[in-house]
């Protein structure tokens, strides 16, 4: 009999960074420094998959956040921000699930389609969400503070993880 090894998925893996790659990109076409911020949340997420760490992943999946807050906070656009705090959650999502379906079926097991599953329902709902928030900018628009950026990405955030 052999031993199961308790480490995130492959797929989860590449998943959760595909994801952090596109909140970088999104946050750099606005905002390049921002983009170092989120780099390093990439760095911190990954290394937390490579460990199997919780903490590590959300510590990571937070620093992606805050480069695409820091994004806003700046002046850029909203439809760029919300994009990169969508991936940003997706990336933070996609690795915590990762870790978890390794904690409890190992890394051997095929848990493709269960994650694929996952993925594409955290997706739906937080384009619904970055969807909304994208409306609600447009219809309240009119020399709005730049809060309102930060606000509606905070939303978006609070939405997301709420409906999962």
């Amino acid at each position: 009999m052999t031993e199961i090894t308790r480490e995130p998925s492959r797929f989860g893996i590449a998943v959760s960074a595909g994801f952090a790659l596109l909140s970088i990109t999104a946050t750099a076409l606005v905002v390049p420094t921002a983009a170092a911020i989120s780099g390093l949340g990439l760095l911190v997420l990954v290394a937390g998959l490579g460990r199997a760490s919780r903490r590590l992943v959300t510590n990571g999946g937070g620093l992606l956040l805050l480069g695409v807050l820091y994004a806003g906070y700046t002046g850029a656009p909203p439809l760029p921000v919300l994009i990169g705090a969508l991936f940003g959650v997706l990336a933070w999502d996609a690795a915590s699930n990762a870790v978890s379906v390794g904690e409890q079926l190992g890394k051997e097991t095929d848990s493709t389609r269960g994650e694929v599953v996952h993925v594409v329902s955290s997706f739906l709902v937080g384009s619904l969400a970055v969807a909304v928030g994208f409306g609600v900018y447009v219809a309240a628009a009119g020399g709005q503070p730049i809060a309102s950026v930060f606000l509606l990405v905070a939303g978006a955030v609070a939405l997301v993880n709420a409906l999962r």
